[in-house]
């Protein structure tokens, strides 16, 4: 049975605005400029060697510097905690000078020792949100102000180093065994804005830090508030409870473009949603069908990518082809018609008659050696989309024989549970960075999880090995010049796409909309098409500026975010109560 789609009757919508309008007027005495953010994702961790959301790449965005910058415009490698670098004739060596008296937000210097320290450890433990980029990098500190970073092969990142920069005085005193489980709550940063409070599921909260090199920003705190219902976030921003909204739902979407003092943002930077197989390359076992690359092929061209376009993301956004490695769409390849995974449900069914997999029973669902072949569907609660890919991915199948069961998690839980590789299918997506070899080292055989005591590895979530990716993996890792690079990721990307374990269903853009009369000073990045938060370096929070009598210090205080998560979850509470007792009756009928 499929599971009936959750809503909130109009009633209890209207008693959540009214709780967030409740808790706007308790901060109106707060002198403090206040900018609040809301979004229906969660924050995993605060620990920059173990998260993997979204929300803690924000998080960290504001919260640490890094060696270069990123610009608003083009993403072109301008100046961040160095104010200069050269490089050696052979392109090995890059000498990168910082800027004078640079400090953490607790007034401890940051010099650079911090910057030597954060890359040989994070090689050296092979940290998961860093080693793409240090892996080959030997890095020194000639003095407090000189970086030397040598790398052991040619590096056509160089002299790109936007790794997050961690304070050696804090770290220092955190053993390797005991790294992954920090909390990361040591509120110690050198972005514009630090981290104060973490309320889990709730909020969590940022403070404009006086030592940011760039200067102390306008605004004085950033309140991220998390939304259990995404209409609900809607209705907090028309309402001026929330400031902007991230991740809007497309049907609010579409609906807030019509209103006054409301902009939407259809921010693209190369984001694409993906459904996702497990092919098996880890300890935790997909059904035995997904192991046979025709069965995975068969499942393919059951998936109407233009209808789930169409009908799950109310038309926005591109239909999907191979995976999107980069924020530049140039570096997705083109395929030919005869590489394409073309919807059509009759070849499907004939190439699984073809490979054996037949309903001997005549119940409507194919076997594999003599069983009913039914897949593990993991479902996110955090996403918008999800549960209705479901409904349509689980109807295609149930046409060609293979029959789904599901279970939903949050996005911390299916973390863990891809990293065990407890599952066979799944929805997600990936939002990457602007070079395309992070996102690529992700799909290499060495980050398959390998170890069920300790399955820290989640990057590569379709559990896929392939010898001849990770050659050009190393390859493309290497190669100085930009035109053949292209050819050798083309040549991955099209590899991984045909191996059929990951089908991008959707090439869309962060949909967002923020209020105009409280501030001014949103920046896009990439310029025109660009998201304005959750960004590549997330420049707006530092140069947004308070609308004089625009009500910008009228934002929700910590103590009215708490009085109205208390209050939500009441409400949500009954909610749950309404939906479970309609439930039972119904299966008592």
């Amino acid at each position: 049975m499929k599971p009936a789609k959750l809503f909130l009757p109009a009633i209890l919508l209207a008693a959540l605005v009214a709780l967030g309008t409740t808790a706007g007027a308790i901060a109106q005495d707060d002198e403090k400029v206040v900018l609040t953010v809301g979004n229906p994702g969660k924050l995993d961790s605060p620990n920059v060697t173990v998260g993997v959301t979204i929300e803690a790449y924000e998080l960290w965005n504001l919260h640490y510097a890094t060696l270069t910058d990123k610009a608003a415009d083009d993403f072109a490698t301008i100046p961040g905690l160095a104010e200069s670098w050269e490089g050696s004739d052979d392109g090995l060596t890059w000498t990168y000078t910082l800027r004078e008296g640079l400090q953490w937000s607790d007034g401890t210097p940051l010099t650079a020792e911090d910057v030597a320290y954060t890359v040989n450890r994070s090689r050296d433990e092979e940290w998961i949100n860093h080693s793409a980029t240090t892996l080959n990098l030997e890095a020194s500190a000639p003095d407090e102000r000189t970086v030397v970073l040598v790398s052991k092969v040619p590096d056509p990142k160089l002299p790109t180093m936007d790794v997050y920069i961690v304070p050696k005085h804090v770290y220092e005193d955190i053993s390797a065994d005991e790294i992954t489980k920090y909390p990361g709550l040591d509120f110690v940063g050198s972005g514009p804005f630090t981290l104060v409070e973490v309320k889990s599921g709730q909020f969590w909260r940022m403070a404009a830090n006086p030592n940011y090199w760039g200067g102390r920003p306008e605004v004085d705190e950033v309140v991220f508030r998390t939304f259990n219902n995404a209409d609900a976030m809607v209705a907090a921003l028309r309402a001026g409870e929330i400031d902007i909204a991230q991740d809007v739902p497309e049907e609010g979407f579409l609906a807030l473009q019509n209103e006054d003092g409301i902009v939407t943002v259809e921010g693209l930077q190369g984001g694409f949603d993906e459904l996702a197989l497990n092919a098996g390359a880890g300890f935790g076992k997909p059904h035995p069908a997904l192991l046979d690359i025709e069965f995975r092929k068969a499942i393919a061209h059951a998936i109407d990518r233009e209808t789930i376009v169409e009908r799950v993301y109310a038309g926005i956004g591109q239909v999907g082809t191979t995976i999107s490695p980069s924020a530049d769409p140039k570096w997705i390849p083109e395929l030919t018609p005869d590489e394409i995974f073309e919807f059509d449900l009759e070849k499907s069914k004939q190439m699984l008659d073809a490979a054996g997999y037949t309903d001997s029973d005549g119940n409507g669902i194919r076997e594999h050696e003599g069983e009913d072949i039914s897949l593990r569907y993991a479902l996110r609660t955090e996403s918008q989309v999800s549960e209705p890919t479901y409904e349509f991915v689980s109807g295609w199948l149930e046409e060609i024989g293979i029959d789904t069961q599901t279970k939903a998690y949050d996005d911390s839980q299916l973390t863990e549970v891809i990293g065990k590789g407890e599952y066979d299918l799944f929805t997600w997506g990936w939002t990457p960075f602007v070079d395309p070899d992070p996102l690529l080292s992700y799909f290499t055989c060495d980050q398959v999880s390998t170890d069920p005591e300790n399955p820290t590895d989640y990057y590569n979530d379709a559990s896929w090995c392939s010898e001849e990716y990770d050659r050009l993996y190393k390859e493309q890792n290497t190669e100085l010049d930009p035109e053949r690079r292209l050819e050798i990721v083309h040549e991955m990307v099209k590899l991984f796409y045909l191996d059929a374990v990951y089908f991008p269903l959707q090439f869309g853009g962060d949909l967002q909309a923020y209020r105009t009369d409280r501030f001014e000073g949103w920046v896009k990045q990439p310029a025109e098409t660009g998201p304005v938060i959750f960004s590549n370096t997330s420049p707006s929070y530092a140069s947004l500026v308070p609308i004089a009598g625009g009500g910008a210090d009228g934002g929700l205080s910590t103590a009215a975010i708490v009085a109205l998560a208390i209050a939500g979850a009441a409400v949500i509470g009954l909610v749950v109560v309404v939906v479970r007792r309609r439930g039972t009756r119904e299966e008592r009928e």
